[in-house]
């Protein structure tokens, strides 16, 4: 291999990486909002039965999942995966 192959390959795999650990990001917090949801809707059941206030919690935070989760998986067509590598080749000055 030669040392341009070697620089391509560890780019790869570190763009891999990055992008393992971004899943694993969202994943842990998917499960932070099951868990804390179900606290507050437990919570807002029995102190205040009349007020359901906690599916306003649900909303709002489900819909920061729910981006994250489209920015993650590459569901946006802005700011996904390809981007960011033209970005890294921009500011390194050569591909990878």
């Amino acid at each position: 291999m030669q040392t341009n192959d070697i620089a391509t390959v560890k780019a790869d795999e570190a763009l891999a990486l990055a992008h393992v650990r971004h899943v694993k990001a969202f994943y842990i917090h998917a499960a932070q909002y099951v868990v804390a949801i179900s606290i507050f809707a437990i919570g807002n059941y029995m102190l205040t039965p009349r007020h359901f206030w906690s599916l306003w919690v649900a909303i709002g935070w489900g819909g920061g999942l729910l981006f994250h989760g489209l920015r993650v998986f590459d569901k946006i067509p802005f700011l996904n995966a390809e981007w960011e590598k033209r970005q890294v080749e921009k500011h390194l000055g050569r591909r990878l």
